[in-house]
């Protein structure tokens, strides 16, 4: 709303867009994509995908960029369900329960904390005084995260076979 003056229904066609491909994505892709590729391999794909996708929005210069950047940004969501999956192949059965409340656990408060980091990052950056303007700036943060968050998985997948 703030770079390219959106009013609501713009923001209501870009939300409308991004549930139509995370359903794409999430109905039907993951799983064509882990069985062609396996677990690791749609990992990287799907984490290098968040990351050209975060990469390309802290940048973008005009409302339809941000449409078309939506496709490899939504397609990174290959990498959740195979993370998910790589993660509780490494668990005895009798303890997916536990393993599943602290991916859950991980995943609020990643969702407290997310917004408040980034809409303050973004509050400072957006003011044309400020001496680092650059509205984009939240976006290339996720960016770093993503390119942290891959060496970890390529540490912590190491022994994943597929």
């Amino acid at each position: 709303m703030f770079k390219f003056d959106w009013d609501e229904t713009m923001v209501g066609y870009s939300l409308g867009v991004v549930g139509l491909l995370v359903a794409i994505v999430q109905g039907g892709l993951v799983r064509v994509i882990l069985s062609k590729f396996g677990e690791k391999r749609t990992i990287f794909l799907g984490i290098t995908l968040w990351g050209i996708g975060m990469f390309l929005f802290s940048f973008a210069s005009s409302s339809w960029m941000m449409f078309a950047i939506l496709v490899p940004y939504c397609l990174g969501g290959i990498a959740g369900p195979a993370i998910q999956g790589a993660i509780s192949n490494q668990i005895p059965n009798n303890e997916q329960g536990e393993l599943q409340g602290a991916l859950t656990s991980l995943v609020s408060l990643t969702s407290i904390i997310g917004p408040l980091l980034m809409t303050n990052l973004f509050s400072y950056c957006s003011k044309v005084d400020s001496m680092f303007y650059f509205p984009g700036a939240p976006f290339m943060a996720g960016t770093i995260l993503i390119i942290v968050s891959y060496f970890f998985s390529v540490k912590a997948i190491r022994n994943i076979t597929k």
